[in-house]
Order: C-alpha cells, then structure tokens, then sequence
C-alpha cells in the first residue's frame, strides 16, 4: 500500500502516500455525505474535487495505487473539479515528519491557551491570562519534555498561515 501517514480530526483526512504520481490527499466532511477532496501530486500541482462520496474517496485512499485509484473511483465519475495554486511540496514534507514525530501545536489568542497534539486532538484548554515570559516558560517546558513545538498564535508572534513554511526558514 503506497499509504504512509495518515490522520483524521476536525473533520479532515489527511493522507501521504509514496505514489509515483500522487503526494497527499486531504478530505474535507461537509454537512451532507459529500466530500471535498483535494489531490496534490508529487510535481506541486494540486486539483479540488466537489461532491465526492465518501466511498469513492476511502476507495481512492486505500487502495494500492493512488494515481489509477483517482483515474477510477474519482475522474471517471465526472466529479466537478478545479485547478488550484501549486501546493508547497517542502511545507508538506515538513508537516509529515512534524505529525510523525508527535508534534504539539501551540495557540494563545484572546486568553485562551490550546494546544492540540499531531493529530490535531485537544490536549489542553484553558482561559488564563499570560505574560510574554509565561507564554514562553511553557513552550520551554514543552520542549524540555521532548515536544516539538509549532506555535499558530502566541504572544507577540506572528500568525503564520502556513505554519511548516515558517518552521523550515528558521532551520536555513
């Protein structure tokens, strides 16, 4: 099976595969039983399908081959689909080896601490006040536990929508 990594929370799968044609794949839940699906291959470009039924994706995701699984449960089914900017092949890299290792997302707005692990599962919730050096005393501790840490929101920090890019210039 070319599946190598996958989660869902938040009402999202995320999958990486080692395809010769197909990189990750990311299923969005809808209110009704149709799903967006969204395919990046391994050259960046990446296609949004509409309306997918749940059963066609589960059969594309788990099947052996992902690049004749999309030929046959999604593109022959005339799924409604649109190009969309090349994905950042390196930022999705980096958010595969960031889950594996068990990660920990930080995010502090409007005096709220959250912190969900790599799989995206609340860990930790709370309304509390925090300084600068609080804030940074418990990303310290974190990370003295052996946690590697990504920080959304903090005090002072910038909100980054991508938040592998930013983890990746830090490391050059």
């Amino acid at each position: 099976m070319s599946k190598i990594w996958g989660y869902y929370g938040n009402r999202v799968d995320k999958t990486w595969f080692d395809s010769s044609n197909i990189k990750f794949a990311e299923c969005i839940d809808n209110e009704n039983d149709l799903k967006t699906l969204k395919v990046v291959f391994n050259n960046g470009s990446q296609y949004e399908y509409s309306n997918v039924k749940v059963q066609d994706f589960l059969l594309f995701r788990d099947d052996l081959s992902q690049g004749k699984a999309l030929n046959k449960y999604i593109k022959s089914r005339g799924y409604e689909y649109k190009k969309l900017e090349d994905a950042n092949l390196e930022s999705l890299g980096n958010e595969l080896e960031f889950r594996r290792n068990g990660g920990i997302f930080v995010n502090y707005t409007d005096g709220k601490l959250i912190l969900t692990d790599s799989v995206d599962k609340e860990i930790f919730n709370k309304e509390v006040e925090l300084n600068i050096d609080t804030f940074n005393t418990i990303c310290d501790v974190l990370t003295a536990v052996g946690k590697e840490l990504y920080v959304i929101n903090g005090i002072e920090s910038e909100n980054n929508n991508d938040v592998f890019e930013k983890a990746v210039n830090e490391d050059e």
